[in-house]
């Protein structure tokens, strides 16, 4: 289920009460759901998630989400049996409090079915964003390698813990939004369909919208530590039935008084930080939205490549090769966890046209200065007047190359400098 394209950006939103926290009775158990503020987050393999080169949660991509809710905890068999008493599923003897687990992914979607005809609500499953932004705390958490803190064993049963079985849920220490075992214990269902992640800002993502498997987020408690980080990704074919699966559900509230948000803007610069570090980078709006990095200086380039910068009396690095920016893109977006591309000379000219960055002026002199753009004001106006007056004598002088003008003469041009991309 899709939700409205909406940004949702809220400053200190003021929620009455009764709407942070939702509960609900269903043949005498209870299910709790927890509010989850919209905004923006980065999803996917940030810095703190992993080392290892796992390519299924990347690139890390900006989403945007409006409100939502998500309950406080794992689907339990005691509230599975209370929605759907015919359908008898496998739990440990004493211990109605596990999370549900031996259900397909049709089965859960025949569960929000029913739980929507008990209540009136429309429940659902939640989509992998809206998972992974609830774990990461919702915008008010820090950013922990683990659903509540770095340490797996302190917030969710995983194998090291768990004896490899299930537990009770709400044993281990909740997040910032409450929510408990979104690391681990059980892998629980989403609505989406799987597929690679794409560099895209649209808001309330659905996933893939063609495949076979759906997604499984969280961990369980046959993982080991290092494959239960927020991040991870796990999909299956919707008919799978597994002890290691359950699901957790989602709601959004029909007229939200909340969901009439004002339309976010993209912040205007972002810092990346590759080989400790800081690049800044400005937003550039077009029918393709990107940042552009400012030019990267030798210290910098010497420090990512290894090696010296061509020309290394320049705080700014000229002179390489296509083929050795091409690396040094390839070699900082692995740095930065972030996938960068080498800047085309047709988005450097069109954030020079914007105003955004200011244009490169090639050096003059063996001192390394670069001339500015009054400098180069005042050299065409001398040479305008010199023309007009030699021209009274009947000759004209021969006209220089304006290194404006003639900055991209050529698309493989190597003085230039080199800027990055990070295309949205």
């Amino acid at each position: 289920m899709c939700l409205t394209p909406v940004y949702a950006k809220r400053h200190k939103p003021v929620v009455p009460d009764s709407l942070k926290r939702l509960e609900f009775q269903i043949n005498g158990i209870y299910l709790t759901l927890q509010r989850v503020e919209g905004g923006s987050f980065v999803m996917g393999a940030t810095i703190e998630q992993t080392d290892r080169d796992i390519y299924t949660d990347k690139p890390a991509h900006l989403v945007f989400l409006s409100p939502y809710y998500i309950g406080t905890t794992e689907v339990t068999v005691q509230l599975w049996r209370a929605v759907m008493p015919e359908r008898e599923v496998i739990s440990p003897d004493g211990y109605p409090t596990v999370p549900v687990s031996y259900v397909t992914w049709y089965d859960c979607q025949e569960f929000v079915r029913r739980l929507d005809s008990i209540t009136g609500m429309p429940f659902r499953l939640p989509t992998e964003a809206e998972w992974e932004y609830a774990a990461r705390g919702g915008g008010i958490g820090k950013a922990y390698r683990y659903a509540g803190g770095n340490e797996a064993d302190s917030v969710g049963w995983t194998y090291s813990t768990s004896g490899n079985w299930r537990h009770p849920v709400g044993r281990k220490r909740p997040n910032a939004l409450g929510l408990y075992d979104m690391t681990g214990n059980v892998s629980e269902w989403c609505q989406d369909l799987y597929g690679p992640y794409q560099l895209s800002t649209s808001p309330n993502p659905c996933g893939a919208d063609t495949g076979v498997h759906r997604i499984a987020r969280g961990g369980s408690y046959d993982e080991c530590n290092a494959n239960s980080h927020i991040s991870v990704r796990r999909w299956y074919k919707p008919e799978t039935s597994a002890g290691y699966i359950g699901l957790r559900v989602a709601l959004t509230l029909p007229n939200d008084p909340m969901m009439q948000v004002v339309e976010e803007e993209p912040p205007l610069t972002r810092t990346v930080r590759v080989e400790g570090k800081k690049v800044r980078f400005s937003y550039v709006p077009a029918e393709k939205p990107y940042y552009i990095s400012e030019e990267i200086e030798c210290n910098l380039w010497r420090k990512v490549m290894q090696k010296d910068a061509p020309d290394r009396l320049k705080s700014i690095a000229l002179g390489m090769s296509n083929l050795d920016r091409v690396r040094f893109a390839e070699y900082s977006s692995r740095a930065a966890k972030i996938p960068m591309q080498v800047a085309t000379a047709e988005q450097i000219v069109a954030a020079e046209q914007q105003k955004i960055i200011d244009p490169f002026l090639p050096d003059m002199g063996n001192k390394g200065k670069k001339k500015s753009a009054q400098q180069v004001q005042r050299k065409r106006k001398a040479a305008r007047k010199l023309t007009a007056f030699t021209e009274m004598f009947g000759f004209k002088l021969p006209e220089k190359d304006d290194p404006i003008l003639q900055q991209f003469k050529k698309a493989d041009d190597e003085s230039r400098p080199l800027r990055l991309v990070i295309n949205q």
